[in-house]
């Protein structure tokens, strides 16, 4: 107990207004000191009796934190640390009040009480202790020097501590969903290899077959032979914050878009190289914060992947409203070009384009914005986004419904221009209006066909649709609106003969995804 709490520098505080209490500092010090304070060891009250003459913080190239304080008139060292090392400056153990010789036996057999421990999950640190060595008894040394990591020797072995650090209930089921989103997680951790390995498989990021890669393992290899490695690793355990720089950048070479998690000085590094750094919000550090693109108000790896769902939603919501706005966009240019090169007169007038384009799209490109997210977000390996939004994928579907709209229009124009102009405008700018109606409920999803999507998930869309209906028919048949946009009363055959026509759009629309699926191997769902 008093070992712990000498080699602590967190605090456990009492929030007033949350009722509750709030590590500051690492969580595995704070650990310790609560381990220390229950056994009757109160840090404040130690510090007092024997003053801290000198420390060396924990690091990770030492793996363990030593202090030097003044007890009973000498000086007393006590050294907290990673297992492997400790056991390794041990010489002795103490056992019933009394520090016997460390053998190789009892020091192999105290290698597997800690691998036991490590396997179970927890996170274990051993401590040691010198106290009325010669070498602490020389007045002249300064405690600097004594601290040097060529006298932290000989140490007696104490005891191993062991803290669970338990995964959240959520933990779990975020990571099969980030795992069926075809995002990869894999740990990085200071923890021991069989810890980390306990804790990976209980969370579900370390499967059967996976490898498992320490601190020494990247210090042993290239950059190509770390790179290769990578395709089965799922653990990085023992490393330091040199090795989690070079992780990132690793990943990065090999074209991966990659997030970092962290939440101390030391992940500031990796948290700046990643692609997306995140912080965590409660038990982060201000520099880790500051250090990062996102920080985590909940520390909840749960609202990483719903955050992940809502990006893709975004994404995928933007590309269907620029494939719509372009793809109309395209059947209205194309219309007049080729009415023009078939040497027909304007199938719309300045004013019907202006219609078209801000009446008619403005309504329905706003109504599609509002479309509820996929269900398939989190469903198998998500398109990555290139280096523009419009793809090869959109640039298709956009010409594939431009060439109905710019057949379609022209065929009925070319029916009536040559013995009723006004009608014949009227014909081209509803052909039109009518195409885009049935084009932004082509536009709700890449692959599903309309007719498996509720029509009423979309609320706005069929308010929208309703309402570009009522003001077109408000068009043609008021005679004020007749006389702005030039246009005449239609008869119910044409319109018999215009939504047909229109509708042609679905089919083509429909063959395409029909193929797109088929190639895809993509299930009607």
């Amino acid at each position: 107990g008093r070992i712990a709490a000498f080699c602590t520098n967190a605090r456990v505080l009492f929030s007033e207004e949350e009722k509750i209490w709030r590590v500051a500092g690492d969580p595995t010090e704070a650990a310790m000191l609560v381990f220390s304070s229950k056994l009757g060891f109160h840090k404040d009250d130690l510090e007092r009796e024997s003053p801290l003459v000198g420390e060396i913080p924990f690091d990770y190239k030492l793996k363990y934190h030593a202090t030097i304080h003044q007890l009973d008139g000498q000086k007393f060292l006590a050294v907290v640390g990673a297992p492997e090392v400790i056991l390794g400056l041990s010489q002795k153990v103490w056992r019933g009040g009394k520090s016997y010789h460390l053998s190789k036996e009892e020091k192999q057999k105290l290698e597997s009480i800690f691998l036991s421990m490590s396997r179970e999950g927890l996170r274990v640190v051993a401590l040691a202790a010198a106290f009325g060595e010669p070498r602490l008894r020389r007045e002249s040394r300064d405690a600097l020097e004594m601290l040097a990591p060529e006298e932290i020797k000989s140490l007696t072995f104490v005891g191993f501590f062991g803290m669970k650090d338990a995964l959240r209930p959520e933990v779990r089921d975020a990571m099969q969903k980030a795992i069926s989103a075809g995002i990869r997680v894999v740990m990085i951790t200071g923890d021991h290899k069989v810890t980390a390995q306990a804790i990976a498989k209980e969370a579900g990021i370390y499967r059967a077959g996976d490898t498992i890669l320490t601190g020494q393992d990247i210090d042993a290899f290239s950059d190509a032979e770390l790179s290769e490695k990578f395709v089965k690793t799922s653990v990085f355990a023992r490393v330091t914050p040199e090795h989690k720089l070079r992780i990132i950048k690793a990943y990065k070479a090999r074209g991966e878009i990659v997030a970092m998690t962290g939440d101390g000085v030391n992940d500031a590094p990796s948290l700046v190289a990643a692609d997306l750094g995140v912080a965590m919000g409660k038990i982060g550090t201000e520099v880790a914060k500051e250090a990062s693109d996102i920080v985590l108000l909940d520390d909840n790896f749960g609202s990483i992947v719903s955050a992940v769902e809502e990006g893709r939603s975004i994404y995928k919501t933007i590309k269907k409203v620029i494939l719509y706005l372009f793809s109309t966009s395209w059947g209205e240019s194309m219309t007049i070009t080729g009415a023009l090169l078939l040497g027909y007169p304007l199938p719309l007038l300045p004013a019907q384009i202006i219609w078209l384009n801000f009446v008619t799209d403005g309504f329905l490109d706003v109504a599609l914005a509002m479309e509820p997210k996929e269900e398939e977000l989190l469903r198998g390996n998500f398109e990555r986004p290139k280096k523009y939004l419009i793809d090869k994928l959109m640039t298709q579907r956009m010409f594939i419904m431009a060439i109905p709209m710019m057949i379609g229009t022209l065929f009925l124009f070319k029916g009536y221009f040559e013995n009723d102009l006004a009608k014949a405008w009227t014909i081209s700018l509803t052909t039109l209006a009518v195409f885009q109606w049935f084009n932004a409920w082509n536009c709700r999803h890449e692959s599903k066909s309309i007719f498996q999507m509720n029509p009423l998930a979309n609320k706005f869309l069929v308010g929208a649709t309703l309402i570009v209906i009522s003001l077109q028919l408000l068009v043609i048949y008021n005679p004020l609106m007749q006389k702005f946009l030039r246009t005449s009363p239609l008869e119910p055959s044409e319109w018999f003969v215009i939504i047909p026509i229109a509708a042609s759009i679905v089919l083509v629309e429909e063959i395409r995804k029909f193929f797109y699926r088929k190639k895809a191997l993509i299930p009607v769902l």
